[in-house]
């Protein structure tokens, strides 16, 4: 099994129950996420690094790929429940632990739903084909014109975001919850690219003011 954990947080559950969350996958990777919202909702874990990168990748061994056979990361293992896919395991430990970042009613519930595959479906690929193309291949292996029509589609759901912060104070209403949480995981990558919100007022707000919280701060120290 990998070796090397770096961030380990026990504690006994109410009712004396003894849990421990386990999470794989390096801190650069969308196992980011997961440590985010694991502090973020007080969840006990154990973190284990998971590295992803040809020749050493971890992910592709046999012992890891007994837990997630597409030797990706992130994987959880919640007391024995075995579980992938970054935006469903978030989702998962929102509604299985108690907090107040998962509201109770169906409507609710439904607009987290629906910023969260707004995320992943909407912005999510446009964004990590222009990180790639302007951040993470070597020059000679960037595409500028992907770049520039990432960018373009981008621009677009960057837009429905100030929308909507424009009509309410975060994504979930009038208070942060899972809404705001999923998406604001996924633009973390704009603070690599560096690009130009300025069009975006009250979503670069939103934005700053997301990564800036405690359980961000502790997650962002893992990678950067």
């Amino acid at each position: 099994m990998a070796q090397g954990i770096v961030s380990v947080c026990r504690v006994v559950l109410s009712g004396g129950e003894d849990r421990m969350l386990k999470i794989f996958g390096a801190p650069h990777s969308r196992a980011f996420r997961v440590i985010w919202l694991a502090n973020e909702i007080g969840i006990p874990y154990e973190h284990i690094p998971v590295t992803f990168s040809v020749p050493n990748a971890q992910c592709k061994e046999p012992w890891y790929l007994e837990l997630n056979p597409n030797g990706l990361v992130p994987t959880i293992d919640d007391s024995g429940f075995v579980m992938w896919e970054t935006a469903a395991i978030n989702l998962y430990l929102a509604e299985t632990y108690k907090n107040s970042l998962y509201p109770s009613t169906p409507q609710s519930r439904g607009r987290i739903l629906q910023w969260s595959f707004f995320a992943t479906t909407e912005v999510e690929p446009a964004l990590i084909t222009l990180f790639r193309n302007r951040v993470f291949y070597p020059p000679e292996q960037r595409n500028e014109t992907l770049a520039v029509q990432a960018e373009q589609t981008l621009r677009v759901k960057l837009a429905v975001l100030e929308d909507q912060l424009a009509k309410t104070p975060f994504l979930g209403g009038d208070t942060w919850n899972m809404a705001d949480f999923m998406v604001a995981c996924v633009l973390y990558v704009l603070t690599r690219l560096k690009l130009d919100l300025t069009a975006y007022p009250k979503l670069e707000v939103w934005l700053a003011a997301s990564l800036d919280r405690p359980a961000a701060q502790v997650a962002r120290k893992l990678r950067e």
